[in-house]
């Protein structure tokens, strides 16, 4: 059950959040071969002028700096292939389908280790 957390300045008027998530869940389950409804997408926005680089601050989402923020939490056990596949397979998703330059996305790992998490009503062992 991977989790993607995505933080990012507003979007332009064209930009389509819930499909950009969408595509993350689609294009994260096939690439590692699980079902789509085990992925899970959140969207939070910084509001603008709220996330700097040295002292350029932006408004809204620009194509070459300020990159999303994504998070993925998963659940320990997967491969080094594996989780590297993952990071490359979601910056790509959020790229794409924000029209971002490619590569301006910041992704992060977080593996969730056994007994340190609850979910459908059970520690998971």
């Amino acid at each position: 059950m991977p989790i993607v957390e995505i933080r990012a300045l507003p979007q332009k008027p064209s930009a389509d959040v819930p499909y950009v998530l969408e595509r993350v869940c689609t294009e994260l389950a096939a690439a590692v071969g699980i079902p789509e409804k085990q992925i899970w997408a959140t969207w939070e926005v910084i509001e603008e002028r709220h996330y700097v680089e040295g002292r350029n601050d932006m408004p809204d989402q620009p194509p070459t700096t300020h990159p999303p923020l994504v998070r993925i939490l998963a659940y320990q056990g997967r491969s080094e292939d594996t989780i590297r596949t993952m990071l490359e397979t979601v910056a790509r998703s959020v790229t794409d389908a924000l029209g971002l330059e490619e590569g301006n996305a910041f992704v992060v790992y977080e593996e969730l280790k056994a007994g340190r998490v609850y979910s459908a009503g059970d520690v998971l062992d």
